[in-house]
């Protein structure tokens, strides 16, 4: 079933579900994994060391990937620095975390980052990807997903120089770095994730801007990709059987509960949008590269968190340019989706925010501080397919949560999306200062009481 719809899909060249496609209701077992969690503290407490693995069903895939964790442990544990108030775990830390995603039947995708802080700064970010084979252990290529004369290498090529050229506005940047990483072999090596919707394109972004720390991301969906691809990669990119929901967390980067929500995300093999304050992530720039750099939608949810109705038009612009102008300076490039404080999106639409402005259709109410159970019960109550779910990674109990509902949400068949794999998923292209409560048959516009598909 799954074969004949991707290659309906190549050969019609639309993305939208169609209408008859019958949806899953379970989670393969191919497609269940767990994370076994270390940490240790060294020299009195001078150093703090973590590190997860991830188990799969594959043995072989398994031992690749402890390996991974285990090398960067021994190459880069003697490049820290000390922590001189023997506070470690505060102030200087090696983290190697693994972020992972499934697709198609068999097919894992994982990223490794080895993320290195002193005194909340983060000093370095190597990483390393893999995607595998789930069922033979088989190490996937960049070269296996696209022929060699296909016309994907010019446009991976092509957009990889657009973005690595466009990012840090101001910063010094080397051309001729941009060249080599552009060049025939190395776009055909260069480290990739793939996700629900999305093939992601990894950099570190230090090859090109020397005084930056963090990854540089350069992201191309599925659609525009098949008609390009081998029939192997586009049946393992297919993931249209399965039905979608888009995670949003507002208000943070938020120092208390943001790593702690990181974390579950991760581990559940889950990536979602952040609608951030510009305020805030002034305040924690470590924990929005974090955030950033797992490969998480960074968005608007303007500079201070003011009502919009209390604000008029030049303050209204100057909260979208000042979040704009920050996220520039810390991850390099600016938010694509909006999302009005409090949801009082008219005056914003008046304004003009040049973004789609995203609402919500399931709200969990974990504002209210609310049990990490009665978090859950709102999603599993409530939850359908093409669901905005409404969270806040600033709340003692929404971390607490993230498990219990992504588990339950994998177990009955849900994969969870960006808000833009959502809309990519039903073939909609989102419009600025459009609003946008969920994704199923269109993605519906409330100010025109239109269907936009």
């Amino acid at each position: 079933m799954k074969r004949i719809i991707a290659l309906l899909t190549v050969l019609m060249l639309f993305t939208a579900l169609p209408a008859t496609a019958e949806k899953r209701t379970d989670r393969p077992d191919l497609f269940r994994a767990k994370v076994e969690f270390t940490e240790r503290k060294e020299e009195d407490n001078r150093y703090y060391i973590s590190k997860e693995y991830l188990i799969t069903a594959n043995e072989a895939v398994n031992a690749i990937l402890r390996k991974q964790t285990d090398d960067f442990d021994a190459a880069l544990r003697p490049q820290m620095q000390p922590c001189p108030r023997k506070n470690a775990k505060r102030n200087s830390r090696l983290d190697i975390e693994t972020t992972y995603a499934f697709t198609g039947d068999s097919w894992l995708s994982t990223m490794i980052i080895a993320r290195h802080t002193f005194n909340r700064v983060q000093q370095d970010a190597p990483f390393v990807t893999g995607v595998y084979d789930l069922e033979t252990g088989r190490q996937i290529q960049l070269t296996d997903l696209f022929p060699e004369q296909s016309p994907a290498w010019a446009l991976l090529a092509d957009r990889t120089k657009e973005k690595l050229s466009s990012m840090f506005p101001g910063d010094p940047r080397d051309p001729e770095a941009i060249a080599r990483l552009t060049e025939g072999d190395a776009i055909r090596s260069a480290a990739f994730t793939l996700s629900a919707m999305e093939l992601t394109l990894h950099f570190s972004a230090r090859l090109v801007y020397p005084e930056r720390t963090g990854l540089m991301h350069v992201r191309f969906f599925y659609d525009e990709l098949w008609p390009m691809m081998t029939e192997e990669a586009r049946i393992q990119t297919d993931n249209t059987d399965w039905r979608m929901v888009a995670l949003t967390f507002d208000d943070g980067p938020n120092y208390d509960y943001t790593p702690s929500t990181l974390t579950q995300l991760r581990r559940a093999g889950v990536r979602a949008t952040f609608f951030t304050v510009g305020r805030v992530c002034g305040e924690n720039p470590e924990i929005l590269m974090r955030t950033y750099d797992q490969n998480h939608i960074i968005a608007c949810h303007s500079f201070t968190h003011r009502n919009g109705h209390s604000l008029d038009r030049e303050t209204l612009i100057s909260e979208v340019q000042q979040h704009t102008d920050l996220l520039n300076s810390i991850i390099g490039e600016p938010a694509a989706l909006f999302r009005a404080p409090g949801g009082t999106y008219p005056p914003w639409i008046e304004a003009g925010t040049g973004m789609p402005i995203i609402q919500w259709s399931v709200d969990t109410y974990d504002y209210t501080g609310k049990e990490a159970k009665r978090i859950f019960y709102s999603i599993r109550n409530n939850v359908q397919d093409g669901d905005i779910i409404l969270m806040h990674d600033t709340r003692p109990n929404t971390h607490k949560a993230v498990p219990i509902f992504t588990e339950w949400l994998w177990d009955n068949g849900y994969m969870m999306v960006t808000v833009d794999e959502l809309a990519r998923r039903n073939g909609v292209a989102m419009q600025a200062d459009n609003v946008y409560y969920r994704a199923l048959d269109g993605m519906y516009d409330v100010r025109t009481d239109s269907n936009l598909n």
